[in-house]
């Protein structure tokens, strides 16, 4: 599942990453301990010249030597593509073959060992508040798609779990004063954070407000040593 999000890097720069949330799932893969890099320099990494060349490059490595595409970083002016593979051999072939079924790009290549999946676990894969940025906007994207009117007020369901139940407690205390009324505790017996609840409360869901109250939650429940995982809903009443 390729998705992306938005980050701010050092002096104000914001990075464009894309990134393959499924290899999560089996990260590091053992089977794969090379990582292949290309720095390609576009000055807009949705062109949809630099994608053909990518998807290109995307299909030639995975069938010629197995090769995971795990992700792209796009920043001033260069898209850094990243793959992980059993063997670097033939990959700087591959590009230079690909290369020349496009549009000319300057560019760099490389590859080093990373057994360890660090670029992926460290770099790419998004963290906790960034993942929650991406549900909103794939969730928000889906009530559009089926022809709603983000501005109607509808109960919308928070979620949020703790490792303690007295943790859940006083966080369910604090939320129950902002407006947000318990409708089912939870419970996610195999996991550290084992004390959960479904919180209710009646607000709109574009993407201001979403972004607004996704965020003040992320925080409250991240100071009580919590985790927020999201919310959903169901279609506005208007429609």
């Amino acid at each position: 599942m390729i998705e992306f999000y938005e980050t701010h890097e050092c002096e104000g720069q914001i990075a464009r990453i894309e990134v393959d949330l499924s290899l999560i799932d089996n990260a590091p893969d053992e089977m794969r301990p090379w990582m292949l890099w290309l720095f390609v320099q576009v000055p807009d990494g949705t062109d949809k010249a630099f994608v053909a060349f990518r998807d290109d490059l995307i299909v030639a490595l995975s069938s010629q030597i197995d090769a995971v595409y795990a992700g792209t970083i796009t920043q001033e002016g260069w898209s850094e593509l990243y793959f992980y593979a059993d063997t670097s051999k033939k990959f700087e072939n591959i590009i230079t073959t690909v290369l020349n079924r496009h549009t000319p790009y300057a560019s760099e290549r490389g590859s080093a060992r990373d057994g360890k999946w660090e670029m992926y676990l460290e770099r790419l894969y998004p963290q906790s508040f960034d993942l929650i940025g991406i549900q909103n906007r794939d969730t928000i994207s889906a009530l559009l798609d089926a022809g709603d009117d983000l501005g109607v007020e509808r109960e919308v369901e928070h979620y949020l779990f703790f490792q303690t139940p007295t943790a859940l407690e006083r966080m369910m205390g604090i939320l129950a004063q902002q407006g947000y009324v318990l409708k089912e505790l939870l419970s996610d017996e195999d996991g550290e954070y084992a004390h959960g609840a479904s919180l209710v409360k009646v607000h709109a869901a574009t993407p201001e407000i979403i972004e607004e109250i996704t965020a003040t939650l992320f925080e409250q429940v991240l100071q009580e040593h919590g985790i927020y995982e999201g919310w959903s809903t169901v279609m506005g009443e208007n429609n």
